[in-house]
């Protein structure tokens, strides 16, 4: 069996077309790891932004000065040094140059300046000044006001909630652990704000690999070779269905693993225990940073196999490589743009596509009642299509297996 699976998998990678497209990952590997890399600047004393490794190690410092929970006497002390920062005659020039020599010295506290605007804005109306109207008496209440301003939203009739999805969100803030801890973790923002992208790229070149591993044998007319065969009806198909498991998972986990590794290799994993809420203010997710990447891998890895097995099941059947290939393009980027001209928005949330796009349900979640239980649509989907993916196996053996020799 083992030898079957490992003829499958050299097979794939025999072909000239799929070591192309190795290399053409590769290139996207390193092109998103340097847009990621990019989205950290560090601006130094003279107004001048760079980015890499020597930024990163700057701004890291900047920020950790603050390190610690954001308690009341934190939060005042931001309030001043923003107060401070903003009177100063480099904010109040009119030159670029000074004004971005002023943001230096605000490096450190930006995120936690970010944080009491969100809290003294309204719930779908952010104010980036709004922290320069905030007192000292009412800073301290920024978790409080994030619950209130909540409930406020939730009562203006501006939404389509029922009773028990507002009181699940209601709930789901009340139940966030505060004071919030704070350090630098822009290298955790960063890669979870890129990383669907990539998955998205990784899936559709993985859906490329493995569509050809059923039909081949009709391509290359060796399929009255390969059925007539002792265990060709057997072993075989499953090697087949094996190999295609293998490279999904291979190619998923490893260059996953590069892309989050070159990441954090130049940006620190630093700040992978703090909330998420202080990078996704109106977040329901009490997760940290961590766990958020984690979720956000396991629904990308459900739906790349799952985009992967419809791939190998149209291919089956049909017995069309090119056919097969465009499978994973239609459930993951078709249906996207499908559920903006349908009249189903709820519908569409279920779509395979959604478990590509989990940080979107983090940072704004989708709910459904079940049971009488409110849970996110994400957390939903996840299992269900896991489950999915396992009964599609062997309707996939029996699809091929049942293959008349023509």
């Amino acid at each position: 069996m083992m030898r079957m699976l490992r003829f499958e998998i050299k097979k794939v990678f025999s072909k000239s077309k799929n070591r192309v497209a190795i290399m053409v990952l590769s290139v996207i590997l390193v092109a998103i790891s340097i847009m990621t890399i990019n989205r950290v600047e560090y601006v130094d004393e003279n107004g001048n932004s760079s980015v890499g490794i020597s930024a990163t190690n700057n701004l890291r410092k900047t920020k950790n000065e603050w390190a610690g929970y954001l308690t009341e006497d934190t939060l005042r002390k931001v309030l001043e040094e923003n107060r401070t920062i903003n009177n100063s005659k480099e904010a109040l020039s009119d030159d670029i140059t000074e004004q971005n020599k002023a943001y230096a010295k605000k490096q450190g506290i930006t995120s936690i300046v970010d944080v009491i605007s969100q809290a003294f804005s309204g719930y779908r109306d952010y104010n980036y000044y709004a922290i320069n109207n905030v007192s000292d008496d009412e800073v301290g209440t920024i978790y409080e006001r994030r619950i209130s301003t909540l409930k406020e939203w939730l009562d203006s009739g501006e939404e389509t909630f029922t009773e028990k999805e507002k009181a699940f969100l209601i709930h789901q803030y009340e139940d966030l652990e505060t004071p919030f801890y704070y350090e630098y973790m822009d290298g955790w923002s960063a890669l979870l704000q890129n990383i669907s992208t990539f998955i998205l790229i990784l899936a559709l070149v993985i859906g490329f690999f493995v569509s050809g591993i059923f039909s081949d044998e009709f391509q290359t007319k060796s399929d009255s070779i390969f059925f007539s065969t002792s265990l060709g009806r057997t072993r075989g198909i499953l090697s087949k269905i094996g190999a295609g498991f293998c490279i999904t998972t291979a190619f998923y986990v490893i260059f996953v693993l590069l892309y989050t590794f070159i990441v954090l290799l130049v940006l620190g994993t630093d700040g992978a225990n703090c909330p998420i809420q202080l990078d996704l203010w109106r977040s329901v997710y009490n997760i940290t940073c961590l766990q958020a990447y984690l979720f956000i891998l396991l629904g990308g890895y459900i739906g790349t196999i799952f985009a992967s097995t419809c791939a190998m099941l149209v291919s089956a059947f049909t017995r069309s490589t090119p056919t097969a290939i465009i499978v994973p393009f239609i459930i993951l980027c078709a249906f996207p743009f499908l559920s903006r001209i349908i009249t189903l928005p709820g519908l569409c949330s279920f779509f395979p596509d959604q478990l590509l796009e989990i940080y979107i349900d983090i940072k704004e979640p989708a709910l459904v009642t079940l049971g009488g239980k409110v849970i996110s649509i994400a957390a939903f989907i996840v299992p269900v299509y896991a489950v999915i993916c396992l009964i599609l196996q062997p309707i996939l053996y029996k699809v091929y297996k049942k293959t008349e020799i023509k």
